[in-house]
């Protein structure tokens, strides 16, 4: 039976343009706890970002999987915290501190309830040219700031048409590094360590919690959820992921629109309270109406995690 949920927030269990989940998907999560699973928001967010997603419900943020895995909680306890290459994000910042096309947003002290916005840019006014604040306090500052280094992204001036031309330039000049697109309506890039992934940050929390690969439902909708959705047996794209995801995902439900993942977490609650696997997750639920489609794992690519092994 699932033991362990991971799901991406943003337009997976969280509709576009929503400030929250939904009470029916708090009530769902709280359900699913009481029955022994272990819920874990796996995001790009920070801690804040994470908690607010839940209206600060606490239950729903014990254990996380944060930044794209750089950062990890379990039981309400820092377990994981894996910082950028500081010299690709010294070249990035000497790329993009003075182009005018982009902004480059570090987070400092990601891992509390109180953390700090860097901009790094040369314009004093960049401040007000944010696209989103992440944090309360927001500092402007032409050179990388001092500390671990544990979130960042670039916003994309020019829109999201733009993002495929920078994209190679960018992880070309800057080693160390990648850029993962958050979900396609979204004119930014998070900045992750190269051959980190939220599959690398939900393997910490996996193995923490001495839960088997199979007993792990994760569900994905965007381009830095494929590896999550490629690892593990029981993946699973929400209709509105982007084809990528969709392939690489062996169980398919509903959109984040129509709060599909809340209902399969009332389903996990169910099964898991009687020792079986949820419904969604069967090859007669397709027949059903009950997923849109799912393939054995046997037929599905896995793709291998350095140091380890998914179980297909």
């Amino acid at each position: 039976m699932i033991k362990l949920i991971l799901t991406d927030l943003d337009e997976t269990l969280i509709h576009f343009g929503l400030a929250r989940a939904t009470d029916n998907a708090i009530a769902a999560i709280r359900r699913a706890e009481a029955a022994g699973v272990t819920f874990a928001a796996t995001t790009g967010r920070i801690r804040q970002g994470a908690c607010a997603a839940f209206g600060f419900a606490r239950e729903c943020t014990r254990s996380a999987v944060m930044s794209n895995g750089q950062l990890v909680l379990a039981d309400g306890q820092l377990i994981g915290q894996v910082e950028l290459c500081r010299e690709g994000m010294e070249r990035l910042a000497e790329e993009l501190v003075g182009d005018r096309d982009f902004m480059l947003n570090v987070i400092m002290r990601a891992e509390t309830m109180e953390p700090v916005r860097v901009i790094v840019s040369d314009d004093p006014d960049a401040a007000g040219h944010a696209f989103r604040a992440d944090s309360d306090d927001v500092v402007v500052m032409d050179h990388l700031p001092d500390g671990p280094l544990v979130k960042s992204n670039i916003h994309v001036m020019g829109g999201v048409e733009r993002m495929g031309e920078v994209r190679a330039r960018l992880e070309a000049l800057c080693p160390g590094i990648r850029l993962m697109s958050p979900g396609p309506q979204v004119p930014t890039f998070d900045v992750a360590p190269e051959g980190w992934s939220k599959a690398k940050g939900a393997e910490l929390l996996r193995r923490h919690l001495g839960i088997g690969v199979d007993e792990v439902a994760a569900f994905g909708d965007a381009e830095n959820d494929l590896e999550l959705l490629g690892f593990y047996p029981n993946s699973v794209a929400v209709a509105n992921a982007v084809p990528e995801v969709a392939s690489a995902a062996r169980w398919h439900i509903g959109a984040s629109a129509d709060d599909a993942v809340a209902d399969a977490i009332w389903d996990i609650a169910r099964a898991s309270a009687e020792g079986r696997m949820p419904d969604f997750m069967c090859e007669a639920a397709n027949e059903r109406g009950l997923a849109m489609r799912a393939r054995p794992a046997g037929d599905r690519k896995v793709e291998s995690l350095p140091y380890f092994t998914p179980r297909a």
